[in-house]
């Protein structure tokens, strides 16, 4: 992984630490989940996931653009656009749940992915930082857990008023 030029994997590291999920990581531990990645690119329009098939990748955009697309009767509709440093599909890495929508490179696109086979070796192959990752998502999880159930205390509240 890291005997890719200097400046890619530059970026590759910078996209790891600017992700909320990583931001506390050390260098050293990016790095080292940085060899379970695998690296993607993909054309603009280019498919990355479709709707129906199981989802077993987390994914970082390192350039470019992904859209989240819905494809009803012929017709796309664009529900979500993630850009250069956001990430989607976490909830994979840790279900083998469908893909309710498709996604799309809005343009040239490069793609940190990290596979739930690779993650669930990499915790018993290094514990330790696997360990870490699972509680990082873990706190992740529970603060949007946290996030939905005011949203959902706040509309139970509208609707009675």
């Amino acid at each position: 992984m890291f005997n890719k030029n200097n400046t890619e994997q530059g970026l590759l590291l910078k996209r790891m630490q600017d992700c909320t999920l990583f931001c506390n990581f050390s260098t050293s531990e990016i790095k080292t989940l940085l060899n379970i990645a695998h690296i993607r690119d993909y054309a603009e329009d280019e498919k990355i996931f479709d709707d129906g098939t199981i989802g077993l990748c987390f994914y970082i955009i390192v350039k470019g653009s992904v859209r989240i697309i819905s494809e009803k009767e012929g017709k796309i509709n664009m529900i979500r656009e993630f850009k250069e440093g956001e990430y989607f599909s976490e909830v994979h890495l840790f279900s083998e749940s469908y893909h309710t929508v498709s996604s799309i490179a809005g343009e040239v696109t490069k793609l940190i992915v990290f596979a739930k086979p690779d993650l669930e070796d990499f915790v018993k192959i290094k514990p330790k930082l696997g360990n870490k990752v699972l509680l990082r998502f873990l706190e992740f999880f529970g603060s949007k857990m946290d996030e939905l159930y005011k949203e959902n205390r706040e509309l139970k509240h509208k609707l009675k008023t």
